[in-house]
This record gives structure tokens, sequence and C-alpha cells, in this order.
């Protein structure tokens, strides 16, 4: 039974793959062979011994299948969420969320996907753990440039909160959820990054980061597997809290564990809703030794307000430099002084660099980055990602830790 099981997972994940292009839209259609036993809440608490387990970790179906629901996304079950997609707002927004994804896939992500194919995966090491500072929830762009990461570790200010059950929940609040986060995605489809003023006030209705989470997780190919709320011990290791009680932690962090529905491969996404100021990493020296634990990782930064060109951010670029073999970044990331002339590190340079956009203060503007673009050398970018999306004159630099001589 197991292997038949086996089997026909793999045969129905293939059929997606075949007809999505490693997207997936509502057009999937199909069920599982197997039945889940179903529940009422999104809560680990809830597992039963009827759950499959997955390379020593047993799978979590009702959120997975909140996951899809939230996500615009038939189930591929029956469970309780089954009868809600008859529901006249869910089948709209289902239509609104494929027609924006399909519209950002054609004219971004496919981009990036043959670019990381065919360009920068031959560039770095990527087998590395990803680190993306300032992230907000943007799981997709980190996972479509760094599809080969087992693990992802985000860190941003936006919250983290217990998701509603929302197959308890009464329609019309149900409903209000899906238009909240349709709109704390807009940015998102629009521009390619997430507006703080918009976010603080999106994810006040969604209850923080992992719908969005969700949504990014299975309409990249995925299925949910397991979720964890942490803080983290002294020593950077993690300990399990109650989704109740995260909000209270000083390090609060959740795990999410996932699987590509097509390679099987597993992945692990950590999120931490911190400060990543000096005073917040002074704060937090645990938070420090988990980025260390690491090393080396690839770090990857965008649309970051420009926040470590101030004195404020300086410690987080020394745990950058530090832990970092590979840095990905446009120039709202660290200042390119902090690469330029120094021997350990090489730089490529890709797209066009212009003047930082009006939101930012022209003394923003790198005179030294300029002349670096200008010197020759820069290479095509072939999708628009980041604060220049109407003109999509992006620039993205990868600097690379240059291989040190053997010893003699």
């Amino acid at each position: 039974m197991k292997n038949k099981y086996l089997v026909t997972i793999l045969l129905s994940s293939i059929l997606i793959w075949a007809c999505t292009d490693k997207k997936e839209t509502s057009s999937a259609s199909g069920t599982d062979s197997l039945a889940v036993a179903d529940t009422t809440a999104i809560n680990a608490d809830t597992l039963t011994t009827n759950e499959p387990i997955i390379n020593d970790v047993v799978k979590d179906t009702v959120l997975d299948n909140a996951a899809r629901f939230i996500a615009g996304l038939p189930q591929l079950t029956e469970n309780s969420f089954t009868a809600l997609q008859a529901d006249k707002y869910w089948k709209e927004y289902q239509t609104s969320m494929d027609a924006n994804w399909d519209k950002m896939y054609k004219t971004r992500l496919s981009k990036m996907a043959a670019w990381e194919k065919s360009t920068f995966s031959t560039s770095i090491d990527d087998s590395l753990s990803l680190f993306y500072p300032f992230s907000g929830p943007d799981f997709l762009h980190a996972f479509y440039l760094f599809p080969h990461s087992k693990e992802f570790v985000m860190a941003a200010l936006e919250p983290i909160r217990e998701v509603v059950p929302l197959d308890t929940i009464s329609e019309k609040n149900r409903d209000e959820f899906l238009d909240s986060l349709g709109n704390s995605l807009r940015d998102i489809f629009n521009k390619s990054y997430f507006i703080t003023t918009h976010m603080q006030n999106d994810l006040k209705q969604v209850k923080g980061v992992l719908p969005p989470l969700y949504f990014f997780i299975e309409r990249s190919g995925h299925e949910l597997l397991e979720q964890k709320f942490f803080t983290l011990n002294e020593d950077g290791t993690e300990k399990e809290v109650k989704g109740s009680q995260i909000h209270w932690q000083k390090t609060p962090g959740v795990k999410l564990i996932f699987r590509d529905r097509v390679t099987l491969e597993i992945k692990t996404l950590y999120y931490y809703s911190i400060s990543i100021s000096n005073a917040g990493l002074n704060d937090r020296p645990a938070f420090v030794k988990f980025i260390e634990q690491r090393a080396p990782v690839n770090t990857f930064v965008k649309s970051a307000s420009y926040l470590m060109h101030k004195e404020a951010f300086t410690k987080i670029k020394t745990i950058i430099l530090k832990n970092s073999n590979h840095v990905f970044q446009d120039d709202t990331g660290m200042p390119y002084k902090n690469f330029k002339n120094k021997l350990e590190w090489t730089g490529q340079f890709y797209g066009e660099y212009i003047k930082p956009v009006k939101d930012f203060s022209s003394e923003l503007y790198q005179a030294d980055l300029d002349s670096a673009y200008k010197a020759g050398g820069k290479r095509d970018l072939p999708f628009s990602l980041g604060y220049h999306w109407s003109t999509k004159k992006q620039n993205y630099m990868l600097f690379s830790k240059a291989k040190l001589a053997p010893n003699r």
C-alpha cells in the first residue's frame, strides 16, 4: 500500500508539473488516493496516526489543506475546505489570484527561473542555506533565485501570529480575510516588493506573515508538511513554544517544513519577527549564533530601504560579511564601499545603475558604484525586481568571497 501511494503521488505530481511549468494555478485538478482525517483547526496538536509520515516528518494535512485554500488552489482530497470552494467570494478570489499569478509568472518569475538556471546557479554554491534579511514574508523571490537551497532564513519586523481556522469562522469573516490577503499581495504582484506602510495595515487583518508565506509556498509548487513556533535558547538552538505565546518571546520564530510536489525534495523555512538594527541584534545574541551555526551561507538583499547605509545597521553588515560566501543584492543593500577594493571579495554587476527612486534621499546615490557600472563588464538582467519597477532600470550585484589559496 505504501508503494502504491508513493507511485500515485509521484505520477500526480509529474502531471501537475507538466501543466504548470513550476507554478500552480487553480487549473490543476485531481484527487489524492489517500483519505485523511479531517479537523477544524490549523494546529499540530490535532494530528492523528492517520497522517502520512514523510522522511520522519508527520505531514499536517490540515495545515496543507488550509494553505491551499488560502493560495486559491483546489483541494486534492475531500476535507473541511472542499465545500467552501463553492463560495462565490472564494471563486472570485481564486480567479483573481490565478490572473495575477499568471501575469507575474510570465513577466517576471519565468525570466528569473531561466536566468537562474542559465547564469546565476553557475556563479554560486547553491547548496548553501539562504539568509534573507529585511525580507518581510517574501519567500517567493528567494525561492526563484535560490531554488536549490534546502534552508531559508528570513528576518524582518512583520509579526508572526497563528492563522485563524478559516473552515470554522463565519463566511463574512472568511471573505474579509481573503480580501485583506489579496490586498497585501498587490504590491508583490505589481512591483515585486512589499511596501511597509501597506503591510502594517494589511497584516493586521490576516494576522501576520503566515498567510502570504503559505500562499507563496503552495503557488511555487510545494506542499506544507509541518509548522512549529519557537524561540531560541542562549546557544542558538530552537525551543518550541505554543502559537498563542509566540508574541511574548524576545526572538519569536516560525519554522515551516515543506516539500516540492514534483522532486519530493524537503525544504525548511525559518522566519524571525525581530529588529535587525544594532540595538535589536545586541539584544538577541542567540539569533546571531543561529546564523553563525549555518555559515557559510548565501545572502540575498532587495528593496531594503537602504537601511544598511545607516549607522544604526552596522552590526547586520558585519554578520553578513563574516558568514556569507556569496551576497546577491541591489543598491538598497550594503553600500558598494563595503566590498570595493577588498581582496577577499570579487564582484559581478548586472543590469543598470541609476539614482535611487524619489522616495529616498539623493544622498544615497553611490558615485563609486556608478563608476563601477560605467567601467564596463556589466551583464544583462532579464527581469525587473525592485524599486525601479516603473522604468525597469534595475541593478543587482553578486559579491563572492575569493578562493583561499591552499596551504603549501
